[in-house]
């Protein structure tokens, strides 16, 4: 069987850092594309393309003689873990490098897509508990969401096949936890970046067209 191409946007995060890892040693021919600057090293055998995603052209590029695409790009804040913290990258970032992955991928004839999105963009906001709504509302996550629901309209209207996996908090550490669907996130809701990366990369192998444009994750409780 011939080893499937995947190309890893966003590899320098850390669920992109978690994918391009498993994907490698799940026997994925890995390309990533980063900043010239990134101070990312991806694993040993996967192809690096430096250049900036907001650029149509270079996005174009990358996405040659690919099978499957895999993005973990979003808005990225000074302090991380603070949501309140001001923002590093873009307001829009993933909308607008979503329109240029939509657009090559439609050129190089690519029809799978798995985007990282989150728990509470766009109509799951109803899902989140009463706190975190107020976090949500009151800080630079908001604008996480907004960002996320523009590219997730994105790729409603095109005709990729295309799956935005919604995890619930992100956490560093692993657990002995089952990653599974779930319909609802609290503070304490957890997956770890490593979980999702797997999920997505699972996701990439389905056989069949995706059934439902978006699945929001936690650990089984």
């Amino acid at each position: 069987m011939t080893q499937q191409k995947l190309l890893i946007l966003g590899a320098s995060g850390g669920c992109g850092q978690w994918a391009v890892e498993l994907a490698v040693t799940q026997g994925y021919l890995v390309t990533v594309l980063i900043r010239q600057n990134s101070q990312y090293t991806p694993p040993a055998g996967v192809k690096v393309i430096y250049g900036n995603i907001l650029d149509p052209q270079t996005v174009k590029d990358a996405m040659s003689n690919q099978n499957a695409v895999i993005s973990c790009l979003g808005i990225k804040r000074k302090t991380p873990n603070n949501p309140w913290s001001a923002l590093a990258s873009p307001p829009d970032l993933a909308t607008q490098s979503t329109k240029n992955i939509v657009d090559a991928m439609a050129f190089h004839g690519i029809k799978r897509l798995v985007v990282v999105s989150a728990a509470g963009v766009a109509e799951s906001f109803k899902r989140l508990s009463t706190a975190m709504k107020l976090i949500v509302k009151s800080s630079n996550i908001r604008k996480t969401f907004k960002d996320f629901k523009g590219m997730e309209s994105i790729l409603a209207n095109s005709t990729i096949d295309s799956l935005s996996v919604r995890p619930v908090g992100l956490v560093e550490q692993q657990s002995v936890n089952q990653a599974t669907i779930v319909d609802y996130s609290s503070l304490t809701s957890q997956i770890s970046k490593k979980d999702v990366a797997q999920w997505m990369l699972d996701a990439i192998a389905r056989p069949a067209p995706f059934s439902s444009p978006t699945e929001m994750i936690g650990w089984q409780k």
